[in-house]
């Protein structure tokens, strides 16, 4: 191939690798916005119809702002403990009904691995090999084996869920000795986003951060010491 044409080629991957992480940084903005879009639509809409039964006058915008207040007051209810015993409440009776059951379930599990609530789903990030000696693949812990699967390993294992890209609702449940897990320091969100975007989002190292912060602050105080000071 002639060195033109190398060029050629590589301006074309550039362009499709920044094509490409472009779809993955503004799709779940457009999800999210899509979403809100339409249940602020159908809440329109029955506000309208309702205000419309009463004889009130209506203006464009009341559905925006009751899907507002019904979130803000869902907030202010789970804050108190009447509130707390009413959403387990509701939570137990959708978590018996068939198929949404398994729905409301996988949403909770994810906003619990974003959140971080106290028991989430992903308590940290890590780098396990796999799927053989000399790769690597991001995996995210979710519990210390127990049961028969600890007691019939000779080493001490934890639960580890290896994400598929770009889906990371997907993947495989491994068990690892905890000496062959290399923790990271990145967050379950920024690890989301990596895996999400193929690995094209690659989250800052904190270590260099860090050292770049004291380093910056050492030159501030060399710059601000008085002369013949040591």
């Amino acid at each position: 191939m002639m060195p033109d044409d190398v060029k050629k080629l590589s301006a074309r991957a550039v362009v499709r690798r920044y094509f490409v992480t472009g779809i993955l940084v503004l799709l779940p903005l457009a999800v999210t916005v899509w979403l809100l879009w339409r249940i602020i639509g159908a809440v329109e809409g029955g506000v309208r119809s309702a205000m419309e039964r009463l004889g009130l006058t209506y203006y464009v915008g009341y559905g925006f702002l009751v899907v507002i207040a019904v979130i803000f007051l869902a907030g202010l209810i789970a804050q108190n403990v009447i509130g707390r015993k009413l959403v387990q409440f509701m939570e137990g009776f959708v978590t018996k009904i068939p198929f949404v059951s398994k729905v409301y379930l996988t949403v909770q599990q994810i906003r619990d691995a974003f959140i971080g609530r106290e028991h989430a789903l992903f308590q940290s990030v890590a780098v396990v090999e796999y799927p053989r000696t000399g790769l690597y693949t991001i995996c995210f812990v979710t519990s210390t084996a127990e049961g028969e699967v600890q007691n019939k390993t000779e080493e001490h294992v934890v639960c580890v869920f290896v994400p598929t890209t770009p889906n990371p609702t997907s993947g495989y449940l491994l068990f690892v000795p905890q000496e062959d897990l290399i923790p990271l320091s990145m967050t379950v969100e920024e690890a989301m986003k990596l895996v999400i975007s193929g690995g094209a989002l690659i989250p800052p190292h904190r270590v260099d951060e860090l050292k770049r912060i004291q380093d910056a602050v050492s030159s501030e105080s060399d710059r601000e010491s008085p002369p013949g000071e040591s």
